[in-house]
């Protein structure tokens, strides 16, 4: 029993014991946070490179496949500093008919499968109108974090962006 109420009132030590125990805990939620806010950086990057890719397609009546090709290639840039080895794009137009069955008119795709032309498409609501022309572009990141891979492991995150030609009521390209 004295042993107890000696244990009780001893206070060296306890600083120590108390710091080894929050150390790991806050240790992980650094990391974590480090992790989440370069995620979200780069979540930021990839909307920025699928809209600026659907602008620049969009201006145009036509379009060649080479400059599809130059403007998917610089968009990958938008990634820096973190890389764009895990960057892909799509970028595609699209025709809804007058009943609003969407389909893919052509496309082009960076680091990743194309879609198929001629492919009926899904686009969220409200999105297609009938007897219109959409550009679509999706951009997909493949975020790797530096520490904590083996918690974390790769990050998948994606933006898709819709926009309606400006120049014209379709994009025609040439080659694609």
């Amino acid at each position: 029993m004295r042993l107890l109420k000696r244990f009780r009132r001893e206070a060296a030590g306890l600083a120590a014991v108390e710091f080894a125990l929050v150390l790991p805990i806050a240790v992980a939620m650094l990391f974590g946070e480090f992790v989440l806010g370069e995620a979200l950086s780069i979540s930021r990057k990839v909307s920025i490179a699928a809209r600026t890719v659907g602008d620049l397609v969009a201006r145009n009546g036509s379009i060649t496949s080479a400059q599809l090709t130059t403007i998917m290639n610089a968009s990958t840039q938008i990634a820096a500093p973190y890389g764009n080895s895990g960057m892909t794009v799509v970028v595609a137009a699209l025709a809804t008919d007058g009943s609003g069955r969407t389909t893919v008119t052509w496309n082009k795709a960076l680091n990743t499968t194309a879609l198929t032309n001629g492919a009926v498409f899904t686009t969220p609501a409200g999105v297609a109108q009938p007897n219109t022309s959409l550009i679509y572009t999706m951009v997909r990141y493949s975020y790797t974090p530096p520490v904590g891979q083996n918690i974390f492991g790769t990050i998948p995150i994606t933006n898709s962006f819709y926009m309606q030609p400006r120049s014209s009521a379709g994009v025609t390209c040439i080659g694609c």
